[in-house]
């Protein structure tokens, strides 16, 4: 029984990915993922945040679909938020990709 909601989920990943190819777009796009677009070392626009969890002039952490997005920098603003797409300027010096707090605990 559970070989069957997997070859569901297969078709529907495959078809996703189908429509990204003919529209240009990352397959993550259409899946209801994020997607993340870094220019330079001074601006980050994120799409699919959720909530942002912190934030500080040094580190910026957003949630997203299972996981938290962590900005580590110097002067880190968050210039805009609307809908779910964040954008954060300053000294970017490392973006990394950690589990939720509350998913630690249950490890």
């Amino acid at each position: 029984m559970s070989a069957e909601p997997n070859k569901v989920h297969k078709e529907k990943r495959g078809f996703l990915e189908f429509l990204a190819v003919k529209a240009e777009l990352p397959s993550d796009v259409l899946g209801g993922d994020f997607h993340i677009e870094l220019r330079g070392r001074n601006t980050l626009f994120m799409q699919g945040c959720r909530r942002i969890l912190k934030y500080s002039p040094d580190e910026m952490i957003m949630s997203a679909r299972g996981f938290a997005v962590v900005i580590e920098g110097e002067r880190l603003i968050c210039s805009t938020y609307h809908s779910g797409t964040v954008t954060v300027e300053g000294n970017i010096l490392a973006v990394r990709f950690d589990l939720p707090d509350s998913e630690e605990k249950n490890r």
